[in-house]
């Protein structure tokens, strides 16, 4: 019976080609606007991420317990120890999860070039291999001019700047400066160091403060061994919320607990939650366009069939049976509509990825990046669904208005 009442809704479609047509692709454009949308909010938080974690930060920091809650009152008071941090790393490095782990020490002071120019900076002191292996990839942080260090061991001392930092002391590659800091004693030592590499972090203000030092030179700077953080990067870099667990296990009865990516840039969570409630507000006014769209056409089809509708009634069919049949005109509209919108949106998401178009940087950053946009197939399905339902509403409504009345109007009906 219900297959009877599916194949006569299939031929009532194809009888009415125009109006049918002009609901399908109100469907179809809809849907693959929405699975466009979808994709660029993908392809953002995929992009944030990578740029989160491969420009520096990692999936995860390993940290002394305090520095979560509280603020160093003297230089490296929270710092870990040699031996501490050396032990974690060769814990951390036979973990298979595990890509590479770094160490790094934190530390600010003023640098100088030739007695005449001198400025702020904030280093980070590096474990050079490791990190140009997490960054590789990542436009932000690419050199600009030189390159990273070499032969650390034999000469730690060397130094990267940032590209505005570099522009300000008027130093280029080969150049030599003097770095200024305060020692974990409280004293201030200096040292010369030759400028092997100029780079763009792309933030705007973090180039005019941000260089790069061997750790090595940063432990002979400061008078001291102690490391700020261990950098944890993961052989997958969406397996984070995974694998913390873990490493929290292995650091279990330590004074130190690991920061996923998410809480130390926690602006990535504001991001995702204004983008997420952008979306749905749009999408809740898409879908309302998409059921009024429909509704109309559906409500055009059905007030042209109303003696249609009475005579059939005459004849003894069902109210249920004649809303069984205008469901099924629904929901093959919007069945076809969203399958249409899927080929449309997958088939311009593709064309738009290899267009080459580059957007403009975000705001508080300096790199361009190329347009792309990531739709998935869980997203398709959904549309595909909610948009059957659409049709199914949208054929409801006029179908039940037009049955409440009596057979004799509905016959005179012109």
């Amino acid at each position: 019976m219900i297959g009877k009442w599916f194949k006569i809704a299939w031929r009532n479609v194809v009888r009415n080609k125009r109006r049918s047509m002009v609901a399908i692709w109100t469907v179809a454009i809809i849907s693959g606007s929405i699975i466009l949308a979808h994709g660029y909010i993908n392809f953002t938080f995929w992009g944030l991420t990578r740029m989160i974690v491969q420009g520096g930060t990692g999936n995860m920091q390993i940290v002394d317990n305090r520095m979560i809650n509280e603020f160093e009152t003297e230089l490296l008071e929270f710092g870990l120890s040699k031996k501490m941090a050396d032990d974690t790393v060769k814990k951390l490095e036979s973990n298979k999860d595990v890509r590479r782990v770094m160490q790094r020490v934190l530390f600010t002071g003023i640098v100088s070039k030739d007695d005449s120019i001198s400025t702020v900076f904030r280093a980070t002191g590096i474990e050079s291999s490791k990190e140009v292996r997490l960054q590789q990839g990542n436009s932000a942080g690419a050199f600009v001019k030189g390159k990273m260090f070499k032969d650390t061991e034999k000469n730690p001392f060397q130094v990267i700047l940032a590209v505005d930092l570099a522009k300000k002391l008027s130093v280029d590659v080969g150049g030599e400066v003097v770095l200024l800091a305060n020692t974990v004693e409280g004293g201030i030592n200096a040292i010369d160091a030759t400028v092997t590499g100029i780079y763009d972090t792309g933030i705007p203000i973090t180039n005019q403060l941000a260089l790069k030092v061997p750790i090595e030179l940063a432990h002979q700077l400061l008078l001291t061994d102690k490391t700020s953080s261990i950098v944890v990067q993961l052989r997958d870099i969406e397996a984070t919320r995974t694998v913390l667990p873990k490493v929290n296990n292995l650091l279990k009865g330590s004074v130190m607990s690991a920061r996923p990516w998410y809480d130390i840039k926690p602006y990535f969570k504001a991001v995702e939650t204004i983008y997420y409630s952008i979306f749905t507000v749009m999408g809740v006014i898409i879908m309302v366009v998409a059921l009024l769209s429909v509704a109309n056409v559906m409500g055009n089809t059905v007030n042209e069939r109303v003696p249609e509708i009475g005579t059939l009634r005459a004849f003894g069919i069902k109210k249920w049976q004649l809303r069984l049949n205008f469901i099924f005109e629904g929901l093959i509209i919007g069945f076809i509509g969203a399958v249409l919108g899927a080929i449309l949106g997958l088939g311009l998401a593709l064309v738009l990825n290899q267009s080459g178009i580059m957007m403009p940087p975000p705001p508080g950053r300096t790199t361009a990046y190329p347009l792309l946009i990531l739709p998935t197939m869980g997203t398709a399905f959904w549309v595909l669904a909610m948009m059957s339902v659409l049709g199914v509403v949208a054929s409801y409504l006029p179908i039940n208005k037009i049955l409440k009345k009596k057979v004799v109007e509905q016959l005179n009906h012109t």
